[in-house]
């Protein structure tokens, strides 16, 4: 079986290691960028090594990374940040995060009232007996709910911070995910964790795994131009191969690309119901010091301006050069605006917040920069994971391709829905392999 796979993400590279792990496919991975890893892309700029956002793992003992260890053989390490570390700034005030039961005690944005229902809250969670996952949006649980408008806010902002959205956006995911998705953090005993070394260290044994098998190769700044099937077969069509043939494809890129790719296509009806699918930007400004300017906690979220700091470096040393320290500012932008200098003023607003939050918490940090880089609009999620947008199957009826990437239907949120519906696309490919060869036999 000889198979092509278009995108060479997070998505792309699970996908193509297990299959290349199998020794009787062959195939090649076309991305169109010059480096791999999609939206993971990793880079060194002064000894300090900067992610195209954050490497941050959510629950990494039930991730799906700890199947793929296991699977492919891949080996890394991680750190989980300090919960006693991560704080909420309101109104200029400090006060720890309520990531647990400890913190809840200790905690300012909730009454003693507000905290015994938040518990009962957590509780009914972990027990999958929250009423949340019955309704369409946590906005028409919040409605519903007779919560105070702290415990309100709280659910807001917890929603705001794991999935890189505003408070807005909250309300209109989906209760049945929300209530999946805490279901598995509150049960993990490590919530929040950072991959040492940063995606590269996933994606270069990925990367390894499918170049360990010689009947398969990777092709960098290479973009698909179209595909057309012939007696059975996929001809895809690139600037520098003018057709080549392939048995099975998989669509390892975001809904939209995908979109463009087939809209000429006899599939681009199927895809109809997914093209006005919005994706998740956030504001990324990275700054690397010289030297530790401060350390007051390794995470701080404003909750007023919906930003937040985390210092990167505080938990993964192995990102930044001796001596030296990497915080990551991440804003969460809308995307609604009347005109584009509307949309200009804004994102220089979430800008200047972001540095007034710098200037607080780690004075004269302007002095001792050494590396700093501002991405107004990156890309976190090709799809937003609200109740208006539709992830992707791996599978859709009346089309002939897989897909998979974090605009696809899969375990976990983010870099885990890439990761899971990878594995999941090499799979049902690798099952229908073995079928076909038992009825050969």
């Amino acid at each position: 079986m000889k198979i092509a796979i278009i995108g060479g993400g997070l998505a792309g590279l699970t996908a193509a290691a297990y299959l290349s792990d199998s020794q009787d496919t062959s195939g090649t991975v076309f991305e169109r960028s010059p480096q791999l890893g999609g939206r993971a892309f990793t880079y060194e700029k002064s000894g300090f090594t900067l992610n195209y956002g954050a490497h941050a793992v959510y629950g990494i003992d039930r991730h799906t990374l700890q199947q793929m260890e296991q699977e492919l053989g891949l080996l890394f390490q991680s750190k989980q940040v300090d919960k006693r570390k991560v704080m909420y700034a309101k109104h200029g005030h400090l006060t720890p995060a309520p990531l647990d039961f400890i913190n809840i005690m200790k905690t300012d944005v909730l009454t003693a009232m507000e905290k015994v229902r938040f518990v009962a809250e957590i509780a009914a969670v972990i027990g999958n007996l929250h009423q949340l996952k019955r309704y369409r949006t946590l906005g028409e649980y919040l409605d519903q709910s007779g919560a105070s408008a702290d415990v309100k806010e709280l659910w807001a902002h917890l929603v705001c911070s794991n999935f890189f959205i505003t408070p807005e956006d909250a309300r209109k995911v989906s209760g049945e995910v929300i209530a999946d998705y805490y279901h598995n953090l509150f049960l993990s005993q490590k919530p929040v964790n950072y991959i040492l070394g940063s995606w590269a260290t996933i994606t270069d044994q990925l990367v390894g795994k499918i170049n360990g098998n010689k009947q398969w190769d990777i092709a960098v700044k290479e973009a698909v131009e179209s595909i057309a099937m012939e007696n059975g077969k996929f001809i895809l069509r690139t600037k520098t191969r003018e057709a080549v043939e392939f048995d099975r494809v998989i669509l390892a890129m975001p809904v939209q690309q995908v979109c463009k790719l087939l809209e000429s296509s006899p599939w681009a009806q199927a895809l109809n119901p997914y093209k006005e699918n919005t994706c998740t930007e956030v504001l990324v400004y990275d700054v690397g010091f010289s030297k530790v300017v401060a350390r007051p906690f390794h995470y701080i979220s404003d909750m007023d301006n919906k930003v937040f700091i985390s210092d990167v470096s505080a938990t993964d040393h192995t990102i930044v050069p001796e001596g030296g320290q990497l915080l990551q500012g991440i804003a969460y932008l809308n995307d609604e605006f009347g005109d584009e200098e509307q949309k200009k003023q804004y994102l220089e607003s979430k800008t200047l917040q972001m540095e007034a939050l710098f200037d607080t918490y780690y004075p004269d940090w302007r002095e001792h920069t050494a590396v700093k880089r501002v991405s107004k609009k990156a890309m976190v999620s090709s799809v937003k994971n609200i109740h208006t947008n539709k992830l992707l199957p791996n599978k859709l009826t009346g089309l002939p391709f897989l897909f998979c990437g974090d605009g696809c239907e899969g375990k976990g949120e983010l870099a885990e829905r890439a990761f899971s519906s990878g594995r999941a696309a090499a799979r049902m490919l690798l099952a229908e392999k073995a079928e076909t060869k038992a009825l050969v036999h």
